[in-house]
């Protein structure tokens, strides 16, 4: 016979877990923290998992309602989330909370760090920089090579969804960039 690793630390009634506040620990480390009854979760309580939270009420066992946090506080919700609206999008959640800009506590992120800092009027493509005056993507490893021109696609995506300075995200008009040798200076 096989024994689960399993721990629980509360009261039992007929053998069977029962408790107002009882812990259930799984062998990953996962907890369970509230009502027992039946050995079943039931009534009130919080699933902790590795990286957040479901706050949630059960019946014999079933979730009943509850809602998961993850482990930056932001609240998942089932129906279509936004992207990159600065509302819903986690990247920037630590940044803006409770109406106030706060200060990002892991700076920016991104599918590959940019190999030179953005400068305004450009927007992260992935692949390279999008220079909005000139609707050109450039290499970041050598910025006088061009990979595409942008599709008129590619320019409203890049414009409403991509990292950009904080110039360019607030409507500051960018900087001449171009030195005397047609290169950008990035």
């Amino acid at each position: 016979m096989e024994y689960s690793t399993s721990k629980y630390e509360g009261g039992f009634r007929d053998n069977k877990m029962e408790d107002e506040a009882g812990m259930y620990e799984y062998p990953d480390g996962s907890k369970y923290v509230g009502s027992m009854k039946d050995g079943a979760f039931h009534g009130a309580g919080k699933l902790y998992f590795d990286g957040g939270v479901f706050v949630g009420v059960w019946k014999k066992g079933k979730t009943v309602k509850g809602d998961y946090m993850f482990g930056d506080d932001l609240v998942y919700k089932e129906e279509k989330w936004d992207y990159c609206d600065g509302q819903n999008d986690r990247r920037f959640h630590s940044e803006i909370q409770e109406n106030k800009l706060n200060r990002a506590s892991g700076g920016v992120y991104r599918n590959k760090p940019a190999a030179k800092p953005l400068k305004d009027g450009c927007y992260d493509a992935g692949d390279g920089y999008f220079k909005l005056k000139d609707g050109k993507v450039y290499s970041y490893e050598d910025d006088k090579v061009v990979l595409r021109e942008a599709t008129e696609e590619e320019k409203k995506f890049l414009v409403d969804k991509a990292s950009t300075t904080f110039n360019t995200a607030m409507g500051n008009e960018p900087e001449d960039d171009e030195d005397e040798d047609g290169g950008n200076d990035f």
